[in-house]
Protein backbone atom coordinates (compact mmCIF):
# COMPACT_ATOMS: atom_id res chain seq x y z
CA UNK A 1 0.00 0.00 0.00
CA UNK A 2 2.80 2.41 0.98
CA UNK A 3 4.72 1.54 -2.17
CA UNK A 4 1.66 2.22 -4.32
CA UNK A 5 1.10 5.53 -2.56
CA UNK A 6 4.75 6.48 -3.06
CA UNK A 7 4.63 5.85 -6.82
CA UNK A 8 1.31 7.69 -7.02
CA UNK A 9 2.85 10.76 -5.35
CA UNK A 10 5.87 10.56 -7.66
CA UNK A 11 3.51 10.42 -10.65
CA UNK A 12 1.52 13.44 -9.38
CA UNK A 13 4.71 15.48 -8.87
CA UNK A 14 6.05 14.49 -12.30
CA UNK A 15 2.69 15.28 -13.91
CA UNK A 16 2.61 18.71 -12.28
CA UNK A 17 6.19 19.54 -13.29
CA UNK A 18 5.46 18.43 -16.86
CA UNK A 19 2.32 20.56 -16.87
CA UNK A 20 4.31 23.58 -15.69
CA UNK A 21 6.74 23.15 -18.58
CA UNK A 22 3.95 22.63 -21.13
CA UNK A 23 2.09 25.69 -19.80
CA UNK A 24 5.16 27.93 -19.95
CA UNK A 25 5.75 26.80 -23.54
CA UNK A 26 2.01 27.31 -24.26
CA UNK A 27 1.59 23.78 -25.60
CA UNK A 28 -1.86 23.23 -24.06
CA UNK A 29 -5.09 24.70 -25.42
CA UNK A 30 -5.39 26.52 -22.09
CA UNK A 31 -2.23 27.85 -20.43
CA UNK A 32 -3.41 29.67 -17.31
CA UNK A 33 -1.22 30.40 -14.32
CA UNK A 34 -2.74 29.26 -10.98
CA UNK A 35 -3.75 32.04 -8.61
CA UNK A 36 -2.99 30.02 -5.45
CA UNK A 37 -5.96 31.69 -3.81
CA UNK A 38 -9.63 31.05 -3.06
CA UNK A 39 -10.43 34.71 -3.68
CA UNK A 40 -13.55 35.04 -5.76
CA UNK A 41 -15.36 38.38 -6.05
CA UNK A 42 -17.77 37.66 -8.88
CA UNK A 43 -21.00 38.53 -7.07
CA UNK A 44 -21.87 41.05 -9.79
CA UNK A 45 -22.10 43.93 -7.29
CA UNK A 46 -22.07 46.34 -10.24
CA UNK A 47 -25.42 45.11 -11.62
CA UNK A 48 -28.70 46.91 -10.95
CA UNK A 49 -32.11 47.22 -12.62
CA UNK A 50 -32.97 50.32 -14.65
CA UNK A 51 -36.35 52.06 -14.39
CA UNK A 52 -37.75 49.58 -16.94
CA UNK A 53 -36.59 46.57 -14.93
CA UNK A 54 -33.76 45.65 -17.30
CA UNK A 55 -30.25 44.66 -16.13
CA UNK A 56 -27.92 47.65 -16.06
CA UNK A 57 -24.82 48.93 -14.27
CA UNK A 58 -24.39 51.22 -11.30
CA UNK A 59 -23.60 54.75 -12.38
CA UNK A 60 -20.23 56.31 -11.57
CA UNK A 61 -19.08 53.04 -10.05
CA UNK A 62 -15.73 51.28 -9.82
CA UNK A 63 -15.20 47.69 -8.71
CA UNK A 64 -12.90 44.70 -9.11
CA UNK A 65 -13.90 41.39 -10.67
CA UNK A 66 -11.68 38.53 -9.58
CA UNK A 67 -12.00 34.92 -10.68
CA UNK A 68 -9.58 32.05 -11.21
CA UNK A 69 -9.14 33.22 -14.83
CA UNK A 70 -8.77 36.99 -14.45
CA UNK A 71 -8.40 39.94 -12.11
CA UNK A 72 -9.75 43.12 -13.70
CA UNK A 73 -11.15 46.51 -12.73
CA UNK A 74 -14.54 47.64 -14.00
CA UNK A 75 -15.32 51.35 -14.37
CA UNK A 76 -18.86 52.52 -15.16
CA UNK A 77 -19.58 56.10 -16.18
CA UNK A 78 -22.37 58.62 -15.56
CA UNK A 79 -25.00 56.56 -17.45
CA UNK A 80 -23.81 53.17 -16.19
CA UNK A 81 -21.92 52.23 -19.37
CA UNK A 82 -18.60 50.43 -19.10
CA UNK A 83 -16.33 53.31 -20.00
CA UNK A 84 -13.92 55.65 -18.23
CA UNK A 85 -15.41 58.56 -20.21
CA UNK A 86 -18.86 60.02 -19.57
CA UNK A 87 -21.65 60.21 -22.18
CA UNK A 88 -23.79 63.31 -22.74
CA UNK A 89 -26.94 63.78 -24.81
CA UNK A 90 -25.79 67.20 -26.07
CA UNK A 91 -22.39 65.90 -27.22
CA UNK A 92 -21.68 67.43 -30.63
CA UNK A 93 -19.28 64.65 -31.67
CA UNK A 94 -20.77 61.78 -33.67
CA UNK A 95 -20.14 58.37 -32.09
CA UNK A 96 -20.72 54.65 -32.63
CA UNK A 97 -23.35 52.88 -30.53
CA UNK A 98 -22.38 49.36 -29.37
CA UNK A 99 -25.13 47.05 -28.05
CA UNK A 100 -24.93 43.46 -26.85
CA UNK A 101 -24.24 41.24 -23.86
CA UNK A 102 -20.93 40.20 -22.25
CA UNK A 103 -19.03 40.20 -25.56
CA UNK A 104 -19.87 43.87 -26.06
CA UNK A 105 -19.46 44.82 -22.40
CA UNK A 106 -16.03 43.22 -22.15
CA UNK A 107 -16.66 40.70 -19.39
CA UNK A 108 -13.42 39.66 -17.71
CA UNK A 109 -11.10 42.01 -19.62
CA UNK A 110 -9.57 45.40 -18.84
CA UNK A 111 -11.29 48.48 -20.24
CA UNK A 112 -8.63 49.12 -22.87
CA UNK A 113 -9.05 45.54 -24.16
CA UNK A 114 -12.81 45.78 -24.68
CA UNK A 115 -14.12 45.75 -28.25
CA UNK A 116 -15.35 49.33 -27.80
CA UNK A 117 -11.92 50.69 -26.84
CA UNK A 118 -10.06 48.69 -29.48
CA UNK A 119 -12.30 50.10 -32.23
CA UNK A 120 -12.23 53.56 -30.66
CA UNK A 121 -8.43 53.66 -30.67
CA UNK A 122 -8.23 52.06 -34.12
CA UNK A 123 -10.41 54.55 -36.00
CA UNK A 124 -10.26 57.50 -33.59
CA UNK A 125 -14.03 57.67 -33.15
CA UNK A 126 -15.85 57.45 -29.82
CA UNK A 127 -17.70 54.19 -29.14
CA UNK A 128 -20.62 54.19 -26.70
CA UNK A 129 -20.45 50.85 -24.89
CA UNK A 130 -23.99 49.79 -23.98
CA UNK A 131 -23.14 46.11 -23.60
CA UNK A 132 -24.57 44.47 -20.46
CA UNK A 133 -23.70 40.89 -19.49
CA UNK A 134 -26.57 38.45 -19.23
CA UNK A 135 -29.05 40.48 -21.28
CA UNK A 136 -31.05 39.34 -24.30
CA UNK A 137 -32.38 41.16 -27.36
CA UNK A 138 -35.66 42.15 -25.72
CA UNK A 139 -33.92 43.77 -22.74
CA UNK A 140 -31.27 45.41 -24.90
CA UNK A 141 -33.93 46.96 -27.16
CA UNK A 142 -35.82 48.35 -24.17
CA UNK A 143 -32.68 49.89 -22.64
CA UNK A 144 -31.58 51.30 -25.98
CA UNK A 145 -34.89 53.02 -26.65
CA UNK A 146 -35.07 54.27 -23.06
CA UNK A 147 -31.62 55.88 -23.00
CA UNK A 148 -29.10 54.92 -25.67
CA UNK A 149 -31.10 56.19 -28.65
CA UNK A 150 -31.06 59.72 -27.20
CA UNK A 151 -27.29 60.01 -27.56
CA UNK A 152 -25.51 61.41 -30.60
CA UNK A 153 -24.27 58.63 -32.92
CA UNK A 154 -24.40 57.88 -36.63
CA UNK A 155 -23.43 54.17 -36.58
CA UNK A 156 -24.71 51.21 -34.60
CA UNK A 157 -23.05 47.84 -33.94
CA UNK A 158 -25.13 45.01 -32.53
CA UNK A 159 -23.57 41.82 -31.16
CA UNK A 160 -25.83 38.77 -31.52
CA UNK A 161 -24.81 35.48 -29.88
CA UNK A 162 -27.25 32.74 -30.97
CA UNK A 163 -26.02 30.62 -28.06
CA UNK A 164 -27.94 32.63 -25.43
CA UNK A 165 -29.41 35.82 -26.89
CA UNK A 166 -32.86 34.52 -27.79
CA UNK A 167 -35.54 36.09 -25.62
CA UNK A 168 -37.95 33.94 -23.66
CA UNK A 169 -41.35 34.11 -25.29
CA UNK A 170 -44.28 34.45 -22.89
CA UNK A 171 -47.72 33.41 -24.04
CA UNK A 172 -51.02 33.34 -22.17
CA UNK A 173 -52.55 29.94 -21.61
CA UNK A 174 -55.97 29.49 -23.15
CA UNK A 175 -57.22 27.41 -20.22
CA UNK A 176 -58.71 29.87 -17.65
CA UNK A 177 -58.76 27.09 -15.04
CA UNK A 178 -54.99 27.08 -14.94
CA UNK A 179 -53.64 29.04 -12.00
CA UNK A 180 -50.58 30.06 -13.99
CA UNK A 181 -51.28 33.03 -16.26
CA UNK A 182 -48.35 32.54 -18.55
CA UNK A 183 -45.58 30.16 -19.44
CA UNK A 184 -42.02 30.90 -20.59
CA UNK A 185 -40.21 28.86 -23.20
CA UNK A 186 -36.47 28.64 -22.60
CA UNK A 187 -33.95 27.63 -25.26
CA UNK A 188 -31.87 25.75 -22.73
CA UNK A 189 -32.32 22.03 -22.41
CA UNK A 190 -31.89 20.06 -19.20
CA UNK A 191 -28.42 18.80 -20.06
CA UNK A 192 -27.14 22.34 -20.57
CA UNK A 193 -28.61 23.48 -17.25
CA UNK A 194 -26.94 20.58 -15.45
CA UNK A 195 -23.64 21.46 -17.11
CA UNK A 196 -23.85 25.09 -15.93
CA UNK A 197 -24.75 24.08 -12.38
CA UNK A 198 -21.78 21.73 -12.31
CA UNK A 199 -19.43 24.29 -13.80
CA UNK A 200 -20.19 26.98 -11.23
CA UNK A 201 -20.24 24.67 -8.25
CA UNK A 202 -17.19 24.98 -6.00
CA UNK A 203 -15.62 21.53 -6.36
CA UNK A 204 -12.45 19.55 -6.88
CA UNK A 205 -11.90 20.93 -10.37
CA UNK A 206 -12.13 24.45 -9.01
CA UNK A 207 -9.41 23.68 -6.44
CA UNK A 208 -7.20 22.14 -9.13
CA UNK A 209 -7.69 25.21 -11.32
CA UNK A 210 -6.62 27.56 -8.54
CA UNK A 211 -3.63 25.63 -7.25
CA UNK A 212 -2.19 23.43 -10.04
CA UNK A 213 -0.83 23.63 -13.58
CA UNK A 214 -2.15 20.11 -14.15
CA UNK A 215 -5.61 21.56 -14.58
CA UNK A 216 -4.50 23.01 -17.92
CA UNK A 217 -4.01 19.46 -19.19
CA UNK A 218 -7.37 18.30 -17.76
CA UNK A 219 -9.19 21.31 -19.20
CA UNK A 220 -7.54 20.97 -22.62
CA UNK A 221 -8.29 17.24 -22.83
CA UNK A 222 -11.90 17.72 -21.69
CA UNK A 223 -12.35 20.49 -24.23
CA UNK A 224 -11.18 18.28 -27.09
CA UNK A 225 -13.51 15.47 -25.98
CA UNK A 226 -16.40 17.90 -25.63
CA UNK A 227 -15.82 19.26 -29.12
CA UNK A 228 -16.34 15.81 -30.58
CA UNK A 229 -19.60 15.15 -28.76
CA UNK A 230 -21.83 18.23 -29.27
CA UNK A 231 -24.67 16.36 -27.56
CA UNK A 232 -26.01 19.52 -25.96
CA UNK A 233 -25.96 21.63 -29.11
CA UNK A 234 -28.45 19.84 -31.35
CA UNK A 235 -31.09 22.52 -30.70
CA UNK A 236 -28.98 25.33 -29.34
CA UNK A 237 -26.92 28.25 -30.58
CA UNK A 238 -26.68 28.25 -34.40
CA UNK A 239 -28.82 25.11 -34.50
CA UNK A 240 -31.69 26.45 -32.43
CA UNK A 241 -34.87 25.85 -34.45
CA UNK A 242 -37.83 27.14 -32.41
CA UNK A 243 -39.30 29.37 -35.14
CA UNK A 244 -41.82 31.04 -32.83
CA UNK A 245 -39.11 32.09 -30.40
CA UNK A 246 -36.78 33.18 -33.18
CA UNK A 247 -39.52 35.37 -34.68
CA UNK A 248 -40.35 36.78 -31.25
CA UNK A 249 -36.69 37.73 -30.65
CA UNK A 250 -36.11 39.16 -34.10
CA UNK A 251 -39.15 41.43 -33.79
CA UNK A 252 -37.23 43.23 -31.04
CA UNK A 253 -34.03 43.20 -33.06
CA UNK A 254 -35.77 44.74 -36.06
CA UNK A 255 -37.26 47.43 -33.82
CA UNK A 256 -33.82 48.16 -32.39
CA UNK A 257 -32.11 48.37 -35.76
CA UNK A 258 -34.82 50.58 -37.31
CA UNK A 259 -35.56 52.81 -34.32
CA UNK A 260 -33.02 55.38 -35.45
CA UNK A 261 -31.94 55.98 -39.03
CA UNK A 262 -28.22 55.23 -38.74
CA UNK A 263 -25.82 52.87 -40.49
CA UNK A 264 -26.07 49.55 -38.67
CA UNK A 265 -23.98 46.38 -38.42
CA UNK A 266 -25.02 43.02 -36.94
CA UNK A 267 -22.13 40.88 -35.68
CA UNK A 268 -23.11 37.20 -35.35
CA UNK A 269 -20.90 35.33 -32.88
CA UNK A 270 -20.53 31.53 -33.17
CA UNK A 271 -19.31 29.24 -30.40
CA UNK A 272 -16.54 26.70 -30.93
CA UNK A 273 -19.28 24.04 -30.94
CA UNK A 274 -20.98 25.73 -33.88
CA UNK A 275 -17.73 25.87 -35.84
CA UNK A 276 -17.05 22.23 -35.07
CA UNK A 277 -20.54 21.23 -36.21
CA UNK A 278 -20.12 23.13 -39.47
CA UNK A 279 -16.82 21.44 -40.21
CA UNK A 280 -17.90 17.99 -39.10
CA UNK A 281 -21.34 17.90 -40.74
CA UNK A 282 -20.65 20.19 -43.71
CA UNK A 283 -23.56 22.45 -42.79
CA UNK A 284 -24.02 25.82 -44.47
CA UNK A 285 -25.30 28.14 -41.72
CA UNK A 286 -26.78 30.46 -44.37
CA UNK A 287 -29.48 27.84 -44.96
CA UNK A 288 -30.62 27.87 -41.33
CA UNK A 289 -33.97 29.48 -40.55
CA UNK A 290 -32.72 32.09 -38.07
CA UNK A 291 -29.96 33.26 -40.43
CA UNK A 292 -32.44 33.78 -43.27
CA UNK A 293 -34.65 35.80 -40.94
CA UNK A 294 -31.82 37.99 -39.64
CA UNK A 295 -30.66 38.51 -43.21
CA UNK A 296 -34.13 39.82 -44.08
CA UNK A 297 -33.79 42.43 -41.32
CA UNK A 298 -30.38 43.46 -42.64
CA UNK A 299 -31.68 43.82 -46.21
CA UNK A 300 -34.64 45.95 -45.08
CA UNK A 301 -32.16 48.31 -43.44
Amino acid sequence: MKKTLFFFLIFIIFFEITSVIFTKLELFLFNDTPKYSFEKTSVNDWLVKDDKGNPSHKKNYKTTHVSRCFDVEYIFNNVGARDNNDYFINDSEKSIMLIGDSFAEGFGVDTEKTFAKIIENKINKKVLNFGVSGTNTEQQTSSYINLGSKLNFDELIYFFLPHNDYSKETQELENPQNDKKNVSFSIFNLDTIKYKLFFYKFNVLDILARFTYSYNFIRSAAHLLDLNSNNNFKNLSYFYNNKENITYTFNFLENLINYKNVKSYIFIIPTIYDINNFQKNKINYKNLYWYKEINKIAKKK
